[in-house]
């Protein structure tokens, strides 16, 4: 309920990401990362192509990288909710290998 109302700010700009937002994007986040880091580029070149894909996670999730930071850091702050954003995050991910391993 806490999120839910610190998530617009008094001018109705958006303050912060819900957090299923924040679980959503970081699955994505986490598998694009996973991804670029299966193409075996130099560090350098795959910093690059991460860089490219997160900024179309970003955009295809109608955020900006201001919003995704400004979220991050006020869950830094409050490490429960962090903890149980990042629970959810390994478990879904967990869920989806586990799918695509059976379907092999």
């Amino acid at each position: 309920m806490l999120t839910a109302v610190s998530c617009e700010s008094r001018n109705g700009q958006r303050a912060i990401m819900s957090e299923p937002e924040m679980v959503n994007y970081l699955i994505e986040l986490h598998i694009a990362e996973a991804q670029v880091q299966n193409l075996r580029l130099k560090k350098d070149s795959s910093n690059k192509v991460f860089q490219i894909y997160e900024k179309h996670l970003l955009n295809k999730n109608g955020l900006t990288d201001s919003l995704f930071i400004r979220s991050y850091n006020y869950y830094l702050q409050e490490p429960e909710i962090l903890e149980q954003i990042y629970e959810t995050v390994v478990d879904s991910i967990s869920v989806r290998k586990s799918k695509e391993d059976v379907a092999k």
